[in-house]
């Protein structure tokens, strides 16, 4: 049996049709998104569109959650403008409730292993300003992911929301998918978990997609701030956060 992991799609709809194909040529029997399908991308309605028409599973990230409670203001530290989100939000109107069902972690048993995925590590309750997530950690450790992780009950999780691929070995398996195109190679990346009764193990997967255009439709369009984000999100330019 065959999972395909995926995680912050961003409104990339070309690097998530070619990874959807890719998994669908591997013959996986589900599909799974680890948070944040919309913002930043041109895309974000088509996005949401394209992964429940093929039933994979959603995770609430982030982003997700700002649409679902109307948040459509800038944040502190952080490099989406209140003016984009305004755009992305009205551009998917209507589908508030299907985002509103994205559940903030699933669970799968495989291979007699509880694995967990999220977003993700949640915190225990919510900040004043509603927010579920702890600190990005950007140099993680088997300590500091022990740490973090240490009320979870389970043998492996697999994440989000950085952005950048980790496989950290502690008291148990912590992976970050990585975004699947929100990075500067030319190619939509993921993981493919495979398993039976006894064990479990994953791989990784890079395919090409055509970021040109997804370079066009962020910058040479309506949408606010594209060409700023691409630099940022996707050529890993250091800027300067969002203003407003």
């Amino acid at each position: 049996m065959k999972i395909g992991v995926i995680s912050d799609v961003h409104g990339n709809l070309q690097a998530l049709t070619a990874a959807l194909t890719y998994l669908k040529e591997q013959n996986c029997n589900e599909i799974i998104h680890t948070g944040d399908v919309v913002d930043i991308g041109a895309q974000s309605a088509e996005c949401l569109d394209a992964l429940s028409e093929c039933g994979a599973v959603c995770i609430l990230g982030n982003h997700d959650k700002d649409f679902v409670e109307g948040a459509d203001f800038h944040k502190p530290f952080s490099h989406v403008s209140g003016r984009h989100k305004k755009h992305v939000f009205a551009s998917l109107r209507g589908r508030e409730h299907t985002v509103a069902e994205f559940p903030l972690c699933v669970q799968r048993n495989l291979g007699g292993k509880k694995v967990i995925f999220e977003h993700y590590c949640r915190l225990d309750r919510p900040t004043e300003d509603g927010y579920v997530f702890k600190s990005i950690v950007h140099f993680p450790t088997a300590e500091i992911f022990d740490e973090m992780y240490r009320d979870y009950k389970c043998d492996a999780v697999f994440f989000g929301h950085k952005h950048e691929p980790c496989d950290v070995m502690g008291s148990r398996l912590y992976v970050d998918v990585g975004s699947v195109g929100c990075h500067p190679q030319p190619f939509a990346t993921g993981i493919i978990i495979t398993y039976d009764q006894n064990s479990f193990g994953y791989r990784r997967f890079s395919v090409p997609y055509d970021v040109e255009k997804t370079r066009r439709l962020m910058t040479e369009g309506e949408l606010p701030d594209g060409k700023y984000l691409f630099d940022f999100y996707f050529m890993h330019k250091k800027l300067p956060f969002a203003e407003e």
